[in-house]
């Protein structure tokens, strides 16, 4: 896998390029270069260009094609002379009158002042937040206020020496104080784009991270994209790429299936058949340049492998692996520049072997961006390569959200999207959505021809025919213009430059009108279709995601790139309508929402604990409880303590019996033999040929199996919804009790029994979001996976496919068949989806012990602020110090009060 370390600004390097003339320069060239005539030239003029006129609305619409960029004349030096003619300025020098600016003058700065801004470039910064509830005005200016709030609370903390102090209970305390000021949203999101060679993924990745050929895309019709590279943020001005490498274990069996398929080729060329030798030749290629990329000098087209046996050339094969010095591919490369890192990116996750490129096998790495989004870059699931078809596979269940990338005019049949699509159902993800490239791709003649009687060839014939009248004025305008260049400037009247001006204003204004007809023209396309490819994509697709779910986008990755560096006032729309900038919003609001509950839970929980503890501290230096009451409370203490060690930590707690319960559960429903049958090969269990179309066998395996599994899966499910929602309220009754207790047993130290059940609140909402989250992540990891079935056929479906010539087709069933019903594929295949699910489980059993352990010994440092002379003492020592702590602790208490109700609101 390739991870990609994006620079910090990763807008940087838009501002402003090329020489700007000024109003004078500009004059100065137009009045070179241009003339006029008189006014019966002029009439003239339009007599011949009116009888000249030929064009039509059939002429235009014949092949015309709307696109973002439309070759025209360079008016650009007419239109600054005609600002500057606006502005009262000529070419020619005007006496001094005055040494202080005129109106006029004035008038003319602010329109100099106003066209710079017009120059500005679009910043991705610059773009609105998505509208969600953790980017509210008021939800952000809270978090920044609580931010500051601690900020504040730490320099106070830290007014004295007592924090100093080793092992004081200040000390730690204002360490707490000093991280909440630093608290940063640590949630990440991934998002995977996943799509067949040639769908547009690497450019819209491009377009997404706003660094054109970053990701290169292929023009080969070869996949360009063979490892997972996932994109990650750096606070760096410049790229970083890490590497993670195959070891030899995982390395071997890919490079051996590679083998048979290069010597059964070679073996064998002259007695296959016609169909078959296509398919070998393909393999073999494959494999022969996976060879030359890894073993340069050892590896020779005609001679290796072929006379030794396959065993000797798998033995030779594996000393060339561990001879491999692998140091010489870096782990890590820091301080590139974009083409450093573009070209680097290519190397290592393309098929295409260089000097450089040693590493096919390689995962490959990635690129961050700034909110904790994570892009990833996946092959195909179509993938004739089984090792990187089945990373993807895996990878896949990780995100919390999968695009599948399509051209938008093939989406509503491509396979592509099929095959992810079919993956979510059987893995019962939700998280699916589609974007659909090239969504400037449409043309108004056939637009007219496919949209008859959709209520839009009307508006698209009005719209041509204003354009075809628009572009003869500005052609008519244009000969004009050029008309007088023969007329010597000096001969010109003011009444002839007046008319110059006139034209010129005219042609100018009829440009902008032209192109503006045209945006609308091409946004009437656009969104037409986009709308029309939605429609029938959520109609096809809407019974395959859970919960209709599924979402669609459409872009544009040329239109984005065509005005991306334009000024800004007219890029906007052009970039809107490309997609990209909704696209972009969307996946930073994955990110928002798991942010949202981050900060929630830092600006009401954490912040909660410091508070009620620093409470305590203040109460416990004050004097104001004797020594009966202070031995009331420390028994009381104690006692409580005991209580919630064993609800927590003892052997009955339902939170220390998660993986017996779940390994109990599994094996009353799900583990008995099943008795299914299903039999395909080759390809690794995916194949597709004109007459049936894409089959997955691993899915048709276990077709009949899953149906048998379908209900007691569903109910195993449910019951571990179950059994997670009885678990934290466990934790809530624990704590409700521990309420109680302490109203009950502190009812003389009301004062203390309050800050206490307080500060117990804000702990009990932090472990049960801890809990929460580990028990989320199990139902995560608990997901059937198909690739369970592509490995253990992964043997019968190898020697399967290397079966060829007269007879093949009945070898190769017989093979599967014996690998299906000889060899109990099921039971095995049960056997080890027991032995994942309990390492899961026991994993998950782990960490919840680990949290149970830190937030029993967190609620234990509380108790000891009270129960400990030793705290008291250190609160007595600086009776000021107290008091400020005192104070600050009130007023932070009060603004935090207001803090909530935003949240709550």
């Amino acid at each position: 896998m390739v991870k990609v370390n994006l620079p910090h600004r990763y807008s940087a390097g838009r501002a402003n390029s090329g020489s700007q003339q000024s109003s004078q320069d500009s004059n100065d060239g137009y009045f070179t270069s241009s003339s006029s005539a008189s006014g019966s030239l002029t009439n003239q003029y339009m007599a011949s260009r009116e009888r000249d006129n030929m064009n039509s609305i059939d002429a235009q619409l014949k092949g015309l094609h709307v696109s973002s960029t439309r070759s025209s004349i360079d008016m650009s030096g007419i239109s600054d002379a005609l600002q500057a003619v606006e502005a009262g300025q000529d070419s020619r020098p005007s006496p001094l009158l005055d040494p202080s600016p005129s109106p006029r003058r004035l008038s003319a700065d602010r329109r100099r002042s106003s066209s710079r801004r017009n120059l500005e470039k679009h910043d991705v910064r610059d773009e609105a937040p998505p509208n969600d509830r953790f980017n509210l005005p008021a939800v952000q200016k809270a978090l920044r206020n609580t931010k500051d709030l601690m900020s504040e609370l730490a320099d106070v903390l830290g007014s004295s020496s007592i924090h100093n102090e080793p092992d004081s209970v200040m000390q730690r305390l204002h360490r707490q104080a000093e991280d909440l000021a630093e608290f940063q949203c640590p949630s990440t999101r991934i998002v995977g784009f996943v799509g067949d060679s040639g769908a547009g993924k690497s450019s819209l990745l491009n377009s997404l991270l706003d660094y054109r050929d970053l990701a290169r895309s292929s023009n080969s019709g070869a996949a360009c994209t063979c490892v997972v590279t996932e994109f990650h943020f750096h606070d760096d001005e410049e790229f970083a790429i890490m590497v993670e490498r195959f070891s030899e274990a995982e390395l071997m069996p890919q490079l051996e299936n590679l083998l048979r398929d290069y010597r059964h080729f070679h073996l064998n060329r002259d007695s296959l058949e016609a169909h078959e030798l296509v398919d070998f030749e393909k393999r073999a290629k494959l494999a022969s340049d996976t060879f030359h990329a890894l073993f340069r000098g050892h590896f020779v087209e005609s001679n290796t492998f072929i006379e030794d046996t396959e065993f000797q050339a798998s033995s030779m094969l594996k000393s060339w692996v561990q001879d491999f010095d692998q140091s010489m591919i870096q782990s890590e490369y820091s301080g590139l520049n974009l083409r450093q890192c573009s070209t680097l990116l290519m190397e290592l996750t393309s098929d295409t072997p260089s000097d450089t490129a040693t590493i096919w096998p390689v995962s490959s790495n990635a690129h961050i961006l700034s909110k904790g989004l994570i892009l990833v870059d996946l092959p195909g699931l179509r993938d004739l390569n089984s090792a990187r078809r089945n990373i993807t596979e895996r990878y896949l269940l990780k995100c919390d959200e999968i695009f599948v990338v399509a051209v938008e005019g093939r989406a509503t049949t491509d396979e592509g999207v099929q095959s992810v699509i079919e993956l979510a159902k059987k893995a019962r993800l939700s998280n699916v959505g589609i974007i659909c490239t090239r969504s400037d791709e449409v043309k108004a003649t056939e637009a007219l021809k496919d949209w008859k009687g959709k209520g839009v060839s009307k508006k698209i014939q009005h719209k041509l025919e204003i354009i075809n009248q628009e572009d003869s004025e500005a052609k008519d305008l244009e000969e004009q213009v050029l008309f007088y260049d023969s007329i010597d400037v000096e001969d010109l009247s003011k009444e002839e430059e007046a008319e110059i001006n006139s034209l010129n204003r005219k042609l100018r204004l009829t440009r902008k009108r032209l192109d503006e007809h045209e945006f609308e023209l091409q946004k009437l396309l656009i969104t037409t279709r986009n709308a029309i490819v939605e429609g029938k994509l959520i109609t096809l697709y809407k019974h395959e995601v859970p919960d209709n779910l599924l979402q669609v986008f459409c872009a544009s990755n040329t239109m984005y790139w065509d005005h991306r560096d334009a000024p800004k006032v007219t890029a906007m729309p052009y970039l809107n309508l490309s997609g990209v900038l909704a696209i972009r919003e969307h996946c930073m609001a994955i990110v928002s929402e798991s942010q949202y509950m981050a900060a929630t839970k830092y600006m009401r929980d954490d912040i909660g604990v410091l508070l009620g503890e620093l409470d305590l501290w203040v109460q416990s230096g004050q004097g104001s409880l004797n020594g009966e009451k202070k031995e009331k409370i420390r028994n009381a203490l104690d006692t409580l303590g005991r209580k919630l060690k064993k609800g927590l930590l003892g052997r009955r707690s339902a939170l220390n019996n998660v993986a017996d319960l779940y390994k109990k559960e599994f094996k009353t429903r799900i583990y008995r033999p099943q008795e299914t049958y299903s039999a395909f090969c080759r390809n690794y269990g995916t194949h597709s040929t004109a007459a049936v179309g894409p089959r997955s066998w691993n899915q048709e395996i276990i077709e009949e199996m899953t149906k048998d599994m379908n209900t007691p899966w569903d109910e195993l499910q449910m019951t571990f919804e179950q059994r997670g929602e009885d678990m934290i309220e466990s934790i809530d009754n624990l704590f409700d009790l521990a309420y109680q207790f302490l109203d009950t047993e502190l009812d003389e130290s009301p004062e203390a029994a309050s800050v206490l059940s307080s500060t117990l609140l804000s702990h009990n909402r932090v472990l049960e979001a801890d809990i929460e989250v580990l028990l989320n992540e199990l139902q995560e990891d608990l997901r059937i996976r198909t690739s369970f079935v592509g490995q253990a056929m992964e043997h019968a479906y190898t020697n399967a496919r290397l079966e060829s010539g007269t007879g093949s087709d009945a070898r190769r069933k017989a093979i599967i068949n014996s690998a299906v019903r000889q060899n109990g594929l099921f039971p095995d295949l049960l056997k080890r989806f027991k032995r994942g699910f309990e390492g899961h489980v026991n994993n998950c059993q782990e960490l919840i012990q680990d949290v149970l352990n830190s937030h029993y010994d967190a609620i234990w440092d509380t108790f000891q602020i009270i129960r400990n002379d030793n705290v008291a003492l250190e609160s007595e020592k600086d009776p000021e110090f107290r008091g400020r702590v005192k104070s600050t602790l009130d007023v932070t208490k009060e603004r935090m009060e207001r803090v909530q109700s935003i949240l709550t609101a």
